[in-house]
């Protein structure tokens, strides 16, 4: 850490020492018959980073800072531990050794790193105070409690664990496709100390998840983050991150997860990582397979015209179930003819902006996938326009077609109403 990092740090640190200094001063401060303190020997604060945090692991460092005026003659600080309210010792005498000056301050701070013991069961509660003492033969004594907590783990969902969400197999994905990864954090844990005896692990707060992506050997990439997911307890959260357009056909992709916890300013971070299974990319998958096909509405149409199957490209017969209806002309007026899906099938009408013939023609499964997924599908197409283009996701897969709309012939109450289109599936 920095000399910067440390007086940005000590700003938030001397303002709540000195909040605590003023409290300590209205009320007589809680002492063992270990000390033998003196009243107002001088000025003792104690860092906030220790007051705040209140979880630490086993054989964690923490860097314990001890503000004083620069006027007063400290001779060393004693750190005293107190473990479950039974077991105590000294922890270490420590000599003033090359304090520095906060510049906001002007106080003298005093870095004393303090590790935690590593033989500590998890929620077993430490009190630990620090003595100033001074050449006088005063003293003046501060503390910090916390609880003996878990490092981070990270590990992938043991239930789908990895949703490709383009609807195609692991070995269809290309760049830019989307891939969801479900993550468990801290599994089976708690934030908090319950009033009550659990069974359940004690966790850091994580700080933040980070994510990677690494093309073959690579150097990875980091790609982005989620800010404090978990302040201990066990969290589960689905991450959908895109293979990378840098990666090329052939290449192998890999992300990587990482849990961070790490109280400023201790000494070392504690981390969790895990890392995805490879995605070799491939090229996109066309939508080679061209139908078309029409359905109509009003008097004198065939009943058996009404309704479409766009699995077998055919038009489904009115006495058959609605479960293989895809698309049916739902009504008719002289402006209008209206089209749903009839079963579970569901569109979304591809924006304007993105309907040049290039999308409709060059559009990949790939693309229409993501799309798909990106957006909130509906039954009903509304009013049928020549070159509308709609993004279909068919009932009971997860196969996509692009549909667009070739032709409307718009019917009377003594004509009939016919609406044509063609789509392209795998």
């Amino acid at each position: 850490m920095t000399y910067s990092q440390l007086f940005t740090t000590l700003r938030s640190f001397v303002l709540l020492g000195l909040v605590a200094y003023g409290l300590a001063s209205c009320e007589k401060e809680p002492v063992d018959t270990y000390y033998q303190l003196q009243s107002e020997p001088g000025l003792a604060l104690l860092g906030a980073n220790v007051t705040t945090i209140t979880k630490y692991a086993p054989s964690e460092t923490i860097t314990i800072f001890m503000g004083y005026n620069q006027t007063d003659q400290v001779r060393d600080f004693t750190i005293f531990q107190v473990v479950a309210n039974q077991d105590s010792m000294v922890v270490g005498t420590y000599p003033v050794n090359n304090p520095f000056v906060d510049p906001t301050s002007k106080l003298l701070i005093q870095p004393i790193e303090y590790v935690v013991p590593a033989n500590l069961a998890n929620k077993t509660a430490v009190r630990v105070d620090v003595t100033t003492n001074f050449t006088n033969g005063g003293s003046r004594m501060r503390r910090f409690t916390y609880n003996v907590a878990a490092a981070p783990t990270l590990k992938l969902a043991a239930t789908a664990p990895i949703t490709y969400r383009n609807g195609l197999a692991a070995t269809a994905q290309s760049a830019n496709d989307l891939v969801g990864y479900s993550l468990v954090i801290n599994e089976g844990g708690i934030a908090t100390v319950p009033t009550t005896p659990t069974t359940s692990t004690l966790f850091k707060a994580v700080d933040s998840l980070s994510y990677f992506y690494q093309i073959g050997t690579q150097t990875p990439v980091r790609i982005g983050s989620v800010r404090n997911p978990t302040t201990g307890a066990a969290n589960t959260r689905t991450i959908d991150l895109r293979v990378p357009t840098a990666a090329t056909t052939g290449q192998s992709v890999q992300f990587v997860f990482v849990a961070y916890s790490k109280p400023a300013p201790s000494s070392q971070p504690y981390a969790a990582s895990v890392v995805t299974p490879a995605i070799t990319v491939a090229a996109p998958t066309p939508l080679p397979t061209v139908r078309r096909g029409s359905v109509s509405f009003g008097p004198g149409s065939s009943p058996d015209s009404l309704a479409f199957n766009l699995k077998l490209g055919q038009n489904e017969p009115a006495a058959n179930a609605a479960t293989a209806k895809d698309l049916i002309a739902t009504g008719s007026t002289a402006t209008s003819v209206t089209l749903a899906a009839g079963n579970t099938t569901r569109v979304f009408q591809v924006p304007a902006s993105l309907v040049p013939a290039t999308y409709y023609t060059q559009s990949s499964a790939n693309t229409v996938g993501n799309f798909v997924f990106q957006n909130t599908l509906v039954a009903d197409l509304g009013s049928a326009a020549v070159g509308s283009v709609y993004a279909v996701k068919v009932r009971g897969t997860g196969e996509v077609m692009l549909l667009r709309i070739t032709g409307v012939r718009l019917g009377t109450n003594s004509s009939i109403a016919r609406v044509k289109f063609e789509y392209r599936s795998l």
